[in-house]
């Protein structure tokens, strides 16, 4: 029931509601600060532009696939082994791992030699980022993978860039 207009009673329902409104409207102002109205965030994910250059060693063989490894400067370094198919075709693969101090990325990678038959042939492809562990464990991402293998020692030299996505 309403107090008549004019009344020092409605003066007090007035003057408490308007004390109420002031109130909630401070409350409300605070809320986020305080984390009283803080809804749930989503994790956003990092994205990060790679150039990584590696001379790896050759360690041992098995039909097609050399197992190189060494050391990978830029970006993203840390120890890179790679499992590369050379079938005596222009076409070449590789699957790569590195193992940096924040966790692993692997990514696998396919291109064509330039000149098949040359004593270093240079190659050039695509490279898709497949997973990863630690800082990495979401890890997704392309890129262009670029290198040159040296027939001699079966040595390569790899080179790495696109977008890792974490």
């Amino acid at each position: 029931m309403r107090a008549p207009r004019g009344t020092a009673s409605s003066h007090r329902l007035r003057s408490a509601t308007l004390t109420a409104s002031v109130l909630a409207a401070g409350l409300f102002a605070l809320a986020p600060a305080s984390g009283l109205a803080r809804a749930p965030r989503a994790r956003s994910a990092a994205s990060v532009t790679v150039r990584d250059e590696g001379h790896l060693r050759f360690v041992k063989s098995s039909g097609s696939v050399l197992y190189d490894e060494g050391y990978a400067h830029g970006t993203l370094p840390g120890n890179v082994k790679i499992r590369f198919l050379y079938d005596g075709n222009p076409s070449v693969s590789a699957q790569i791992t590195i193992y940096g101090h924040s966790g692993t990325i692997q990514a696998h990678g396919s291109g064509a030699l330039s000149d098949p038959t040359s004593a270093s042939p240079s190659f050039k492809g695509t490279l898709t980022i497949t997973h990863g562990s630690g800082r990495y464990a979401r890890a997704r991402g392309g890129g262009a993978l670029y290198g040159v293998f040296y027939r001699r020692s079966y040595a390569i030299t790899v080179q790495t860039e696109g977008t890792l996505h974490y």
